[in-house]
């Protein structure tokens, strides 16, 4: 009986502490984890396929699906580089596009398959001094975002 009591004055104590941090019916919850905008080179744009890019980033290396040694400017001693993309998407399976320019002209285009809501993916271009750009469009074509860089 002494037991039931202490679990009854123990939940009239404790449960008010609770209800002092709910928040109220029709105010908006508080978000656990600020919101991160885009990088300015990757603005997102919804596409007809509902298929956006949240991140587009140029580097060295993809590390455990990551991609390292990120920059605008290489040195002519990179014989490679890896466009990253982190994509969303509503309507799965879908295909995205990395399309890649040496100054001014295209010189290749990478189909990339995103079979999930949430996905990185990354294509790799052999690369050469001059000015650069890599897009990242959808399965129509449209231009979900780009990125430009230079190797020296």
């Amino acid at each position: 009986m002494k037991t039931l009591g202490l679990i009854v004055l123990a939940a009239g104590i404790i449960q008010p502490a609770f209800a002092d941090n709910a928040t109220p019916a029709g105010a908006p919850a508080a978000a656990a984890v600020p919101a991160v905008a885009p990088a300015a080179s990757t603005p997102r744009v919804a596409s007809a396929a509902n298929v956006q890019v949240d991140k587009l980033i140029v580097g060295t290396a993809v590390e455990n699906h990551e991609i390292s040694g990120a920059a605008t400017e290489f040195p002519a001693s990179v014989e490679r580089l890896y466009c990253w993309s982190k994509v969303t998407a509503s309507n799965v399976p879908t295909t995205v596009k990395h399309v890649w320019y040496a100054d001014g002209k295209k010189e290749a285009e990478v189909s990339l398959d995103v079979k999930y809501s949430s996905t990185r993916t990354w294509s790799s271009k052999s690369v050469w001094p001059g000015s650069w750009k890599v897009e990242a469009q959808d399965a129509a074509g449209d231009l979900l975002a780009s990125m430009e860089f230079t190797v020296k």
